[in-house]
Parts: C-alpha cells; structure tokens; sequence
C-alpha cells in the first residue's frame, strides 16, 4: 500500500458531523504528517444532520486527483445536491483517485457505480439501497471495510477505518524498508551459480527463489509447487546435488544475509532476529552454531578491527 498523504472529506447535505470528527480527530491525534481537508457542493457550507451548519476548507470542484476522497452524506439528498456528487464521483473515477465512504455517503458511492463483486459495509437499512444500484455488490454490516481503493464504514466505525488504514500504512512502510534492507543483503552475497556447485536446472532455479526472499520465507512446499516438482523429489534433488535438504540450506543463506545486518553494526540485534522470525535467543543459538561465534562478539571483533 502506498501510504496516503491527504484525506478530503466531501461533505454532502445531513452527512454525520459525529463521524467526521471522529475520523478527523484520529488524523489530528495519530498521523498529524497526513494533510486532510473537508470540501462541499457550491456555496462551501454545508449543514450536517444536526443542524450544524459547517464551512468547508474548499469548494468540491477543487478537489486533487491525488488525494484520497471520503464521502460523507445525508440519507436523502436533494437532486441538484446528489448530481453535482455524482459528477465529482466520476471524476475521480477516472483520475484513479482512491475512494472511500462513511455512513450514508456508501450508498452515494454506488450510485456513482461500484465494481463488480465489490464488498461494502452499510447501515441494514441502507442494504436495499445500495443494492438497486449495484446488484452485484455484497453488503455487509460490519463497523468498516479496508482497501487500498474502496473503504467504506458505519458512521460509527469511522474511527476504526481510519485507525486500520494508518495501520494498514505503517506496515507498508515496514514491509518496504524490509525489502531495502533485503536487497543490500542480496546485493553482498556471493552470487547463487558461484557459492553453490550445481548446474542442476530446478535447484538452482529453487536457489534463485530463496535468494529473493530471505525476509518473507516461502515454505519448502510452496517452492516446490513453483518448481513443478513434488516435495519429495524437491528433497531428493538438494541432496544428491548439495549434500543437504532445502530447508538447511534455505536457513544457512538467510543466516548468513543477517550477518551482514550484525557486522553492519548499525541495527539492534532485536530487530534483525525479528526480520528473519526469530527471537533473539534462537537468533543467537543458530548463529553461534553456524558462525562459531555469537552475534554481539561478530559485531565487536568488527568494530575493534576497524579502530
């Protein structure tokens, strides 16, 4: 997921203020890097189903293509109200522009259309309406539902949403560092055809496979499905050629991708165990085992040489 950096609420007539306080407070609280603004029909104010009556930051007109769009609204809007929405909808449909709705704004979204086999989360007595505009669309009841493109919520789920979808930001974030960090590995390990004597086609091909994923393993069996061989033979073709099953060769190159991080020196020895998924001390038991040497002495013979 590409984590957002700008929420616009489009505020239509008898949305929920509740609801937008509620999303806005957790932007405010918890992510105060990510902009949000609120955006209404012409005219730029706009009255909640309270009676409040709310000044938009910006007319709807003016929304960017790169801002991820939530639609709050009344259950029953008026026509000229409803086609001005749909007209913007629409447009940033076809701008790709990330859509979500809270409460009402739900069935908004479907009559601006919504994807075959798209699922949605609404009131119960919503359900009826949004399925007359989009039969093929499974409606749920849950407080919310989280995609990169299409997020809807209850009006009461609203803080949920936002909370999942920052969470949901966060461990992209990670999962990108990860893959950084995965690459340098790579990048310093000798390659695959030289630290390995074999010619054999579907061992080096499976070799290959570790090779790009020393962070996030694939299972022996999941490898041996993407060789088009069957486990076993998977097993037997390792070890006539490398003298060892896949799994100790697999765990012996990601070990030695984690040296690299340790006498790199610049990492928490916590957090290295942690990308490889293990704890620290079964990191440093398979590390002493396969190094002679525990990681934390490795990094400090490093450091001393280099003074």
């Amino acid at each position: 997921m590409i984590a957002p950096t700008q929420f616009t609420f489009l505020l239509l007539p008898g949305f929920n203020l509740a609801a937008l306080g509620a999303a806005c407070a957790v932007l405010t609280e918890e992510a105060p890097h990510i902009g949000f603004a609120t955006a209404a029909l012409e005219g730029r104010t706009v009255t909640a189903s309270c009676g409040v009556r709310v000044r938009s930051d910006e007319p709807a007109e003016e929304i960017e293509a790169d801002t991820v769009l939530v639609v709050l609204s009344g259950r029953d809007l008026p026509d000229d109200a409803r086609e001005a929405a749909l007209a913007i909808l629409r447009r940033a449909k076809r701008k790709n522009s990330p859509l979500w709705a809270i409460g009402a704004g739900v069935v908004v979204l479907a009559q601006a259309g919504l994807p075959e086999g798209a699922r949605v989360v609404a009131h119960p007595d919503l359900a009826g309406r949004i399925r007359a505009r989009a039969r093929r669309v499974e409606v749920g009841h849950g407080p919310f539902l989280w995609g990169e493109t299409l997020a809807t919520a209850r009006a009461a789920g609203a803080a949920a949403l936002m909370r999942h979808a920052l969470a949901q930001a966060q461990i992209a974030a990670e999962e990108s560092k990860g893959a950084k960090r995965s690459e340098a590995a790579r990048s310093q390990l000798e390659p695959v055809n030289d630290r390995y004597d074999t010619t054999q086609k579907t061992v080096l091909a499976g070799l290959t496979i570790m090779r790009a994923n020393l962070f996030r393993p694939v299972s022996i069996g999941a490898l041996a499905v993407q060789l088009g061989v069957s486990h076993r033979q998977l097993e037997r073709l390792y070890e006539r050629e490398l003298g060892d099953s896949p799994a100790p060769i697999y765990r012996e190159m990601r070990m030695e991708a984690a040296r690299i991080e340790v006498r790199d020196g610049r990492r928490p020895m916590q957090a290295i165990a942690a990308d490889f998924g293990m704890s620290p001390a079964g990191f440093s038991k398979i590390y002493l085992k396969q190094f002679g040497v525990a990681p934390s002495a490795d990094r400090r013979a490093v450091v001393e040489a280099s003074r």
